[in-house]
């Protein structure tokens, strides 16, 4: 089985953001084990949303755990916020690390 690497053919600032989500780490925990999980609004299942709306999340947060934004959502959000609400946090950190980054010099300039 072939696999295709798929950041080799994402735009510039998606693959930015996709290494920023990475550093973060888990939103819901700190984990370092980051899967990237889109949100949602409107697309259905057959249609991804923007690479801009994805916030950072461990396995057991994403799809693998009882409180997992995919098997319990209602449990997830009361305990970590709504996707939007994690989404305006991970971007408010995207925003610090990047600063951190000009002020500092490192990666992601």
């Amino acid at each position: 089985m072939m696999v295709i690497n798929l950041q080799f053919y994402m735009k510039k600032e998606d693959k930015k953001r996709f290494d920023n989500l990475r550093e973060l780490g888990c939103v819901a925990c700190g984990s370092n084990n980051v899967v990237i999980h889109h949100i949602r609004k409107h697309t259905g299942l057959s249609l991804r949303p923007s690479h801009q709306d994805t916030i950072p999340l461990c396995p057991k947060h994403h799809n693998m755990g009882n409180e997992s934004v995919h098997l319990n959502k209602k449990l997830f959000e009361e305990k970590f916020g709504t996707e939007k609400q994690l989404l305006i946090k991970t971007n408010i950190e995207i925003n610090q690390l990047e600063r951190r980054y000009l002020f500092y010099g490192g990666k992601n300039k």
